[in-house]
């Protein structure tokens, strides 16, 4: 039963160790659409100083390579990463095929620069938004209040800021805007720099390069303080571990959910890394035999010693043939990134913020969560499954629009309504899986605008979809 059973398991982990623990991890594997999401977000990037005479990349030139070093060149200023940077050239590209043009066009006709900026909206005067530092500088800081912006595909992140009418419009530059980036990088002294903490770096002693990289690559990305990030200890029991300069502890203390991410990002891009083994909450798991899952460990006596208040990441003494432990190679990996990728078993159908939640509404019952998103974003399958209907309306259900049934079985379904026609991108019988796009969105049947409406059922009796989604460790918003 392997869907509905994750609701159980957070009561199980309160009072049982040892074996029940593993549990939690069994949806955690390796992914690789989320090793593209994650790579390179926290490592730090800086242009070259000055671009090469002749430079040609993905056919821009000149001009246009050189403010995407401006870009980069402001980017790295105000601390934003390499995933930021890109995000933000590749912005660029889809407005002004970065060129720092002075005109706008129908849709605002007194937009101007790299970044099609209008003053009328708030970015500044027309002499300010036609300076390439300023207009990159308003990028920047307005794509850092973007909640999450590092965990949107780059051209939802990239919509928060522009809030142009089609948020899929950057899309196809991403993979563009990468080859910029790492052949704009500064490879010499100084240059590829890797991810320091707020205060001052992640100080962890006479580790290996591999262990440093990893230490400063979670530490930045997920911001922990430099105190609590440990590695070469030369009293530990480990030989080959922490005297080895091999091992890193992530102390989380009491935050289990903040332990369980690291655990997950340290196994998704465990072979890039140099992973051989990770202790967590009692239990190991082994990089070269994955397939096995978590084992459990022996009682060391108290939640420290049995890794409760901490992660341990022991690596190879030997990195391996895929590590690439600069920022450029980590940029690298994260070509053809699309759609969303899945949090363990779960993902959120649609980015966008709820408009409507389950429960009573104008005299009546909303039976599902309403998700504000835009006509034509992607709609993802929410999890594994079979597409049993698609069509115009659901008269069991009571759904309009045209809609989209997935079983998940053992009675989960999930559905997906209000499409127009061509939005619906499955057929019944089509086996699909968590991230998967399945439809986009529309403003069909009893809608009053664009948006998804999103239904958990179980055994056909529908149920509140954000206490759903929030018990899988996808909170819906």
């Amino acid at each position: 039963m392997k869907k509905l059973a994750v609701w159980t398991v957070p009561l199980l982990a309160c009072g049982l160790l040892g074996g029940v623990l593993l549990v939690l991890f069994l949806g955690a594997g390796l992914n690789a659409g989320a090793q593209q999401r994650t790579c390179a977000q926290g490592q730090s990037i800086q242009a070259v100083g000055t671009v090469p005479a002749g430079l040609e990349v993905a056919g821009y030139t000149g001009e246009q390579l050189h403010n995407a070093s401006i870009i980069m060149q402001v980017g790295e200023q105000l601390g934003i990463d390499a995933h930021g940077q890109t995000i933000g050239v590749m912005t660029a590209m889809g407005e002004s095929s970065l060129r720092n043009i002075s005109h706008g066009d129908a849709a605002g006709p007194d937009s101007a620069g790299l970044f099609q900026q209008r003053p009328s909206q708030g970015w500044g005067t027309r002499e300010q938004v036609m300076d390439p530092v300023h207009a990159s500088e308003q990028f920047f800081d307005r794509l850092r209040h973007v909640d999450g912006w590092r965990d949107l595909e780059p051209t939802l992140a990239a919509n928060r800021v522009q809030r142009n009418a089609d948020p899929l419009h950057y899309r196809e530059h991403w993979d563009t805007a990468v080859e910029v980036v790492t052949a704009l990088a500064d490879q010499g002294p100084g240059g590829d720099a890797l991810p320091v903490a707020d205060e001052g770096g992640y100080d962890i002693g006479a580790v290996k390069p591999q262990t440093q990289a990893l230490a400063d690559e979670v530490g930045a990305h997920f911001g922990l303080d430099p105190a609590d990030v440990g590695g070469y200890r030369d009293s530990a029991a480990d030989s080959g571990g922490h005297p080895a300069g091999l091992a890193v502890d992530f102390m989380t203390w009491e935050d289990l959910a903040l332990g369980d991410a690291i655990v997950d990002y340290v196994m998704q891009n465990a072979e890039r890394l140099s992973v051989e083994y990770i202790i967590w909450r009692q239990a190991i798991w082994m990089a070269d035999r994955a397939d096995e899952g978590w084992q459990p460990m022996e009682d060391r006596g108290s939640d420290s010693a049995n890794h409760f208040d901490h992660p341990h990441v022991n690596l190879r003494s030997t990195p391996s043939e895929a590590a690439d432990l600069s920022p450029v190679g980590c940029l690298n990996a994260s070509i053809s990134l699309a759609g969303l990728s899945p949090t363990g078993d779960w993902v959120k159908p649609t980015d966008g913020p709820i408009s409507s939640r389950y429960g009573p509404r104008w005299g009546s019952f909303h039976a599902g969560t309403d998700f504000a998103a835009a006509c034509g974003m992607p709609i993802y399958a929410a999890t594994d499954g079979v597409v049993t209907y698609t069509g115009s309306g659901h008269p069991r259900y009571g759904l309009s629009g045209h809609v989209i049934v997935v079983d998940h079985g053992e009675g989960l379904e999930t559905t997906y309504n209000h499409m127009f026609a061509a939005g619906v991108h499955v057929r019944p019988g089509q086996q699909v899986s968590a991230g998967q796009q399945i439809g986009a969105v529309g403003d069909e049947g009893n809608s009053t605008g664009c948006h998804l409406h999103f239904g958990v059922y179980v055994g056909g009796q529908h149920t509140d979809p954000g206490s759903f989604m929030a018990a899988q460790d996808v909170p819906l918003g």
